[in-house]
């Protein structure tokens, strides 16, 4: 290999994921190289040399087919592919699919919503992983989910007309997950053109967090950030290694999973009972530290054991779960987001020691908190 490695990249910049994907890629090689990137978005047809007089050390790419004849002939090939494993000895990065849908239909539920929906591309495996991964955590908490597929071959030209009818028929209220943050702004214009009020009939929630994207809807759409940066210097990482003829200890990487960021697409609380929907928030606003049942049948302005039953009539929970899962997802929101130590955690989230933080999270995600750290970071 030359001194100065030689690497194609072909990552578009027209999306935001895109350019934190080559930000990330940028800083490793600014921290580890030098590296001189031949940068191709648009793809090899717009490079004006045969290709047969193109020498590459390394590969970084979102589609493989234009450079099959590279990797075959051996180039160290790191792809985002996000749906298949690739050919043998190929980096590959992708998202955790079940995991984005988990962190959205955990905060579907938590709004107290009963009725759920899923929209996304037929025929592609990331799409498909998310509509799959978004059923299978409704379905364990006792509800269903109405899908809707849109053939992979009509991406560009859906058929609006039949998900205006799809829409229509949904039952009120309802948390609809959109698979990419582009199908969520289609959809909050959809639901208008069905009549649906978003988010009062209709909460949408989309996946990249796209500021962009998010910012052009109307209302401005909820979303699931993924840390494409992150991935982005990993992939870099990777390639690295394979460029120096090192084995890596594994070929894949996972793009990590945020939260999501809630603007006005799915900002409500979706329960009828304003008691109910005044505890829920008060829930919320009060995850970073222990809450007793009697607090929160004071902000609601009920007595405990009438607010008691009827949040369990409202959510299928108990006040007592309600306020367990919103404080574990709050520590999980700094285990991630945050470089505090256990300790810290502890003592910023109301737990006198760091066992009983340990304990508490346990009883509840069966892993530790440091066990967690570990598999998401």
């Amino acid at each position: 290999m030359k001194s100065q490695p030689h690497v194609l990249m072909m990552i578009e910049a027209s999306r935001e994921s895109g350019r934190r994907l080559i930000a990330g890629v940028a800083d490793y090689a600014r921290h580890f190289g030098p590296w001189h990137f031949h940068w191709q978005p648009l793809g090899l047809s717009r490079i004006a040399e045969s290709r047969e007089e193109m020498t590459f050390d390394g590969i970084l790419v979102r589609d493989t087919a234009e450079v099959q004849s590279f990797m075959e002939a051996g180039v160290p090939t790191v792809a985002f592919t996000y749906g298949k494993q690739l050919m043998t000895g190929v980096g590959w990065v992708n998202t955790d699919d079940r995991g984005i849908s988990q962190v959205v239909a955990n905060h579907f539920v938590q709004r107290g919503f009963r009725h759920f929906a899923f929209c996304g591309f037929g025929g592609l495996p990331w799409s498909m992983g998310r509509g799959k991964g978004f059923s299978e955590a409704l379905n364990t908490v006792g509800f269903s989910v109405n899908e809707y597929w849109i053939p992979s071959s009509q991406v560009g030209e859906m058929d609006d007309t039949d998900i205006i009818r799809w829409l229509s028929s949904l039952p009120r209220p309802v948390a609809l997950m959109a698979t990419n943050d582009e199908l969520g702004w289609k959809l909050v214009h959809l639901c208008q053109e069905a009549g649906l009020k978003v988010p009062d009939d209709c909460a949408v929630v989309g996946v990249d967090n796209d500021p962009v994207v998010c910012g052009m809807s109307d209302p401005p759409l909820s979303s699931v950030g993924l840390d494409q940066y992150q991935s982005g210097y990993q992939a870099a990482a990777l390639l690295d290694k394979m460029m120096k003829g090192k084995t890596p200890e594994s070929l894949i990487i996972t793009a990590g999973t945020g939260d999501v960021v809630v603007r006005q697409s799915s900002d409500i609380f979706a329960i009828e009972d304003a008691a109910v929907a005044k505890a829920l928030r008060f829930i919320q606003e009060n995850a970073h530290r222990p809450v007793k049942v009697d607090e929160v049948a004071s902000a609601s302005g009920m007595y405990r054991r009438g607010l008691e039953r009827r949040f369990k009539e409202h959510s299928s929970r108990t006040i007592l779960q309600a306020c367990r899962e919103a404080r574990v997802e709050y520590l999980e929101k700094i285990l991630k987001e945050s470089k505090l130590s256990l300790e810290e955690i502890a003592d910023q989230c109301g737990f006198t020691q760091t066992s009983h933080l340990t304990r508490f999270y346990i009883s509840i995600r069966g892993e530790s908190p440091s066990s967690y750290r570990k598999r998401v970071l």
